[in-house]
């Protein structure tokens, strides 16, 4: 990268050369940042000048943003991620144990809080990527969720070291004839109080975070869209090893050791998240936010219903086309009822031909574009929603038949904790990464001629229908869990452990993380390369919305199987008590759910047209050719 800057009085010359790593080199995500070369000359003028050209730039210096950027900021980027991973997947991964356990709640209404509170944290990434990419910028956001977050964690510590914050402990013998002490409004209000700051904390760091280290690379080129690329897969990998730690480590203390202790650690890990942030703010590039894309959006719209009388020309060149002096390619006809909104009629344009008299009598098709790449969007956002549903289950009605099985490793070994399992499936993912990363894209480039190996549209595919082979595995599972325990007489003891080994369980974690492997990441480049760059935290969040949706549809779906499967005195097929009920019924309806899912994103796939490249003036990737998606020709 070589950027030339023209200061006034002192003429600084600023040279910044990134090499960037090729596909076939072998290096770690560590080993990058040592590739990172700077260079600084400066050219002074007489000596009688200097005093004052040294004031000069020193204000002009300090005036101006860091551009540093490049893999020199990802220590600060990536640590802050590792360790914000460590400290929120520590309360996350395990919260209904916590709840079942400490607060005494029902497994059912546990789970449904849990769907409730998670479907809310994951909305909330969109209206704080609205803010991030429009108002407050990405680095502002992240600072302002990652003191909220401190919050949350800091109260849902005190519940746990402090007795009268929560409801007193349960017996056994209790739990058997219902008589458990529910939580008070006060004691409810404080949970609530925690989900409220973690949401807020997870609306300023999830959509902006990705979308920030990637900010900090040169996009243009194919050198320059690898690196972005790449980026994105080691992001993923490191997460994932903090999660293995979180999901490990921190789990076993809170449910072994003490819950008191296992929420201050995850607080403490908040604390160096948000230190790591700071420490590097003055090596960022920062996006300048640009006010707010949505207000833009809505001009399209009422422009064009104001015009929807008016005849298109047949010449797109007599559309409105903003400032553009060079090429002006036609709007794509998808959508054609928009490209009204271009249509310019008599008092639209200033006299001398500037501007617009008002940006909602006449838009340019840039605007026209970019509204459409996000309306394209949406059939491949409601493909997820099934997907997410699934792999709500991981944190819920897993971990609650890991808590009834023998997690024993040997006769008298150590004890899995039940919150411990996803740690099988991010095993896989992180194993998975580097090797699609470094051997299977290389080889099916070679095959597909595709920059990505496989498409984007394939990758999601792919993890939709490995998603499904899980939910099927699970239920298969739990068959033989709910066999053993009828054939052993614990049919009416509910926390009586089970004698079959939880390792059973595994398959289906890594199954469902296999399929996150795919479906995820590829899900994040999608619409990271669909939308307009003046919305990239937004595309993040488009993401964090699928899971959000996904967890309330989990939540309805679990309500109405609860009170519809349970009729004439038998139980449900999701009673409290596991070995009563019918888990595998329910994880085989996900199973069929996510198999439809799957012809439905095959028909959602061959219906999508990439936008125009030079109609939205963005960088979106090269490797999404017309022999993956219809591409407009200008």
């Amino acid at each position: 990268m070589a950027m030339a800057e023209q200061r006034t009085g002192a003429q600084a010359l600023q040279l910044y050369e990134s090499p960037r790593p090729r596909r076939n080199e072998r290096h770690d995500s560590f080993a990058i940042i040592h590739h990172f070369n700077l260079c600084f000359a400066t050219f002074g003028r007489a000596a009688g000048n200097e005093k004052a050209e040294a004031a000069d730039e020193k204000r002009q210096k300090d005036e101006e943003p860091r551009t540093t950027a490049g893999w020199k900021t990802m220590p600060f980027i990536i640590g802050n991620e590792a360790c914000e991973k460590l400290a929120v997947a520590g309360l996350g991964s395990n919260m209904v144990v916590y709840l079942v356990t400490q607060y005494n709640m029902k497994k059912v209404a546990a789970t449904n809080m849990l769907n409730i509170w998670s479907g809310t944290t994951s909305l909330a990434t969109l209206p704080g990527a609205f803010l991030a990419d429009s108002y407050l910028g990405r680095f502002w956001a992240i600072t302002i969720g990652c003191f909220s977050y401190l919050l949350g964690m800091s109260i849902l510590t005190a519940t746990a070291v402090i007795p009268r914050l929560r409801p007193s402990a349960c017996s056994a013998v209790e739990k058997k004839l219902k008589r458990c002490e529910r939580a008070s409004a006060g004691q409810f209000a404080l949970l609530v109080l925690v989900f409220a700051f973690k949401a807020i904390g997870s609306a300023g760091v999830r959509p902006s975070n990705m979308a920030f280290g990637a900010d900090q690379f040169e996009q243009e080129g194919e050198k320059g869209k690898k690196r972005v690329q790449s980026f994105f897969n080691w992001y993923y990998f490191s997460s994932s090893l903090a999660l293995i730690v979180s999901l490990t480590v921190i789990v076993y203390i809170q449910s072994n050791v003490s819950w008191g202790i296992g929420f201050g650690i995850c607080t403490a890990f908040m604390v160096i998240s948000t230190g790591f942030f700071l420490l590097g703010r003055r090596t960022y590039r920062h996006e300048v936010p640009r006010g707010s894309a949505f207000t833009g959006f809505a001009q399209v719209i009422v422009a064009s219903i104001r015009k929807r009388s008016l005849l298109l020309p047949s010449d797109s060149s007599q559309l409105y086309h903003g400032e553009q002096t060079g090429l002006k390619p036609r709007p794509a006809n998808q959508f054609r009822f928009l490209n009204r909104a271009a249509i310019i009629t008599e008092g639209d344009i200033r006299p001398d031909g500037s501007s617009p008299v008002s940006s909602w009598r006449v838009c340019s098709v840039q605007q026209i574009e970019e509204l459409k790449s996000i309306m394209r969007t949406v059939p491949i956002f409601s493909c997820g929603i099934a997907n997410q549903i699934t792999n709500s289950q991981q944190h819920t009605f897993s971990v609650l038949q890991a808590l009834s099985m023998d997690r024993r490793l040997g006769s008298k070994g150590f004890q899995i904790p039940a919150g411990s399992f996803s740690v099988f499936s991010l095993l896989v993912l992180i194993a998975w990464l580097p090797f699609y990363d470094r051997v299977i894209v290389p080889m099916a480039r070679r095959v597909t001629k595709d920059n990505r190996g496989i498409t984007m549209f394939q990758r999601m595919g792919i993890g939709f229908f490995i998603s499904a082979l899980s939910m099927l595995v699970a239920g298969l599972v739990e068959v033989k869990r709910r066999n053993t325990a009828l054939s052993h007489g614990l049919a009416d003891q509910p926390s009586a452990i089970v004698p079959i080994s939880a390792l059973w369980l595994v398959p289906q974690f890594c199954i469902a993380g296999l399929a996150e492997a795919f479906h995820t990441v590829g899900n994040l480049e999608f619409f990271y390369d669909q939308f307009p760059a003046t919305m990239r935290s937004t595309a993040i969040a488009m993401s964090s919305c699928t899971a959000a949706l996904g967890h309330y549809l989990s939540a309805t779906i679990v309500t109405v199987v609860h009170n519809t499967t349970g009729r004439d005195g038998r139980p449900d097929w999701l009673d409290d008590n596991l070995n009563r009920g019918h888990l595998e019924y329910f994880y085989w309806l996900l199973s069929t759910m996510e198999a439809l899912n799957v012809i439905y994103f095959v028909v959602c796939a061959r219906w999508y047209k990439c936008a125009d490249r030079r109609a939205m003036n963005v960088n979106l990737d090269a490797s999404a050719s017309c022999h993956e998606m219809e591409c407009m020709q200008p």
